[in-house]
């Protein structure tokens, strides 16, 4: 049996016996990557159970009094007034006052605080005459939580505000508009100059426009017997 096997390996093509050749090396290949694989997805699922243990286990050990110090902060931000802030353990019951989006901005940023913090409860009641609400949370510190946590700035970006005021306004009062100048305030004020801190940065035939760091306002003569124009 031999004899005829062997006869009819030295018979066959040279690409037989090449293949003859190849074909156990292919099987002791794949079966060494399956192996290897097997290995490694092993390794990954010790590896997965062992982080998930750590993680698991993980308690909060922070300073409470800066987190409590970071809610406080975080209700300024949101011009939130806290009524009552308080721990019990791992939990903190919180109470305060706010308007609607300002609470649901406030919730975001205290999840966001650090792998910890989880809102368990939110209960929350409108004054119908104010459009105030007052709010309850109940923030859990009992788990770890993976978070892609992001920084949070703890005071809100300032920029210009936009406001129309009228020959109405208390604050400003404007009665006339010659060339540069605005009477504003019983005052003549050049282009360029300031009055209460603000600075007249523009002069049109009809209105001016005061700015500083945080507003921008707008006065308009609503009258025009008081328009004036030089030739």
């Amino acid at each position: 049996m031999l004899n005829y096997f062997n006869n009819n390996f030295l018979k066959s093509s040279k690409k037989t016996k090449i293949e003859l050749y190849v074909l156990p090396l292919l099987i002791y290949l794949f079966l060494y990557l399956f192996f290897l694989e097997k290995g490694k997805n092993k390794d990954v699922e010790i590896s997965s159970k062992l982080n998930y243990e750590e993680f698991y286990n993980k308690k909060f050990e922070s300073s409470f009094l800066e987190l409590f110090s970071s809610l406080e902060k975080l209700a300024k931000k949101y011009e939130i007034s806290i009524l009552k802030n308080e721990k019990n353990e791992n939990i903190i019951l919180l109470k305060a006052v706010g308007n609607k989006q300002s609470i649901f901005d406030f919730i975001k940023d205290i999840e966001n605080l650090n792998n910890f913090t989880k809102i368990d409860f939110l209960n929350m009641n409108k004054n119908e005459e104010t459009k105030i609400y007052t709010f309850e949370l109940k923030i859990n510190l009992n788990k770890y939580y993976i978070k892609n946590l992001k920084n949070i700035e703890y005071e809100k970006n300032h920029e210009k505000v936009f406001v129309t005021q009228n020959n109405q306004n208390k604050e400003f009062k404007i009665n006339a508009i010659v060339d540069d100048y605005a009477f504003i305030n019983e005052t003549w004020i050049k282009k360029n100059e300031k009055i209460e801190n603000y600075k007249l940065i523009k002069i049109n035939r009809d209105f001016v426009v005061l700015s500083n760091e945080l507003n921008e306002i707008k006065l308009e003569l609503l009258n025009e017997e008081y328009f004036k124009e030089t030739n």
